[in-house]
């Protein structure tokens, strides 16, 4: 099982928690053709349809910063959108750049409480939350929910967004207790200007039943898992990647409960959809599932089966973008167990060595 930093956090990396949707502001007059634009972008994302929205928001981003400047502040909604693409996609040190850029921009050209700036800020705290680096992602997540609180002008959507940031925060801390406290408070904010039925409220939902899995409370993330999972299927289809990820998780608290039919039908389903996502093969939700999917095999000792579906983790891990190396060594950790069970000893001791020198490139 995947390991974030603590013990207390064996199972976190094995779960895919899902953001809130970007919380849109206007801190300035805009032409019609780039809100248009960017509004069709968005559409894509929602969709998953990466590739062709990132294509959008480039072109405009290139057309604002010729027409505006590159320090305008103009250009900071295709900045902010470019983050949230990279951040869905895993591909997180450009969306901590696009993130970093937009919030310098803002701090120059808006007074600091001002909520437009509030988005450029949780976006890059999540950013550092997803990339490991807790240090630097609590203060930049902290000025953002203050500014919310004191500015709000989104009926508590905004407010809800850092709440469900700043609980994903302390779930990788450990901080627990804090941390379901918050999601609790997202969903309620989210429900409250929403309404029960609420995407938003639905994405929290998935990161508290994922807590609630880290703490063995399997009780009370099972029904939230389906209730979530009916949800997506529902709103977004049964090919959206975020289907997928619920389907994994899913999975992984089956595996736990030792109810490995169930288990493997919900990884190889999950496995599925990701597979059939522009980009694949460096999909870390990809990677995440399969290593799961590995994990099972080996605790039915079906280790023939497991070796290869590992090995496959480890290489989409290594060649996706801003992977975590804990997430690497982890999966490496997974590979070298089920070689040694398949008496590959020496291969083993190899792979090994590979993760043990990763994680201690990471502390």
């Amino acid at each position: 099982m995947s390991q974030f930093r603590s013990k207390k956090l064996t199972s976190t990396l094995a779960l895919i928690l899902i953001g809130a949707s970007a919380i849109g502001f206007t801190g300035c007059a805009q032409q019609k053709d780039a809100v248009s634009l960017r509004n069709e972008a968005q559409l894509l994302i929602n969709k998953a349809e990466f590739p062709r929205a990132e294509e959008l928001l480039r072109m405009q981003l290139t057309h604002d910063e010729k027409r505006f400047g590159a320090e305008a502040i103009e250009v900071t909604p295709n900045l902010d959108l470019l983050g949230d693409l990279y951040l869905k996609e895993g591909r997180l040190g450009e969306a901590e750049t696009m993130y970093r850029r937009s919030v310098a921009i803002k701090q120059t050209n808006l007074k600091p409480t001002m909520m437009d700036l509030s988005v450029s800020l949780n976006g890059l705290g999540r950013a550092l939350t997803a990339r490991g680096h807790m240090a630097q992602a609590q203060p930049i997540l902290e000025q953002a929910i203050s500014v919310r609180e004191e500015n709000d002008t989104t009926s508590g959507v905004a407010i809800a967004d850092s709440e469900n940031s700043l609980a994903s925060y302390y779930v990788g801390t450990g901080q627990f207790a804090e941390a379901e406290t918050l999601y609790k408070q997202s969903i309620a904010h989210y429900e409250k200007a929403a309404g029960k039925g609420s995407m938003d409220a639905a994405n929290v939902r998935n990161n508290l039943a994922s807590l609630y899995y880290v703490q063995h409370r399997y009780d009370l993330a099972q029904p939230m898992f389906e209730w979530v999972l009916t949800t997506y299927e529902r709103n977004l289809g049964d090919a959206h990647p975020d289907v997928a990820s619920v389907m994994n998780n899913l999975g992984e608290l089956h595996r736990h409960k030792k109810e490995y039919g169930p288990a493997e039908t919900q990884y190889k389903k999950a496995i599925q959809i990701f597979e059939k996502r522009p980009g694949a093969e460096t999909n870390q939700s990809l990677a995440c599932a399969l290593n799961n999917l590995a994990l099972l095999y080996a605790a039915q000792s079906r280790n023939l089966e497991a070796e290869p579906v590992a090995r496959r983790a480890v290489t989409i891990y290594e060649r996706a973008a801003g992977v975590s190396p804990v997430a690497v060594a982890n999966a490496l950790r997974t590979h070298a167990s089920i070689l040694n069970s398949c008496g590959r000893a020496d291969e083993a001791r190899q792979v090994q060595e590979r993760a043990s020198r990763l994680m201690a490139s990471s502390r």
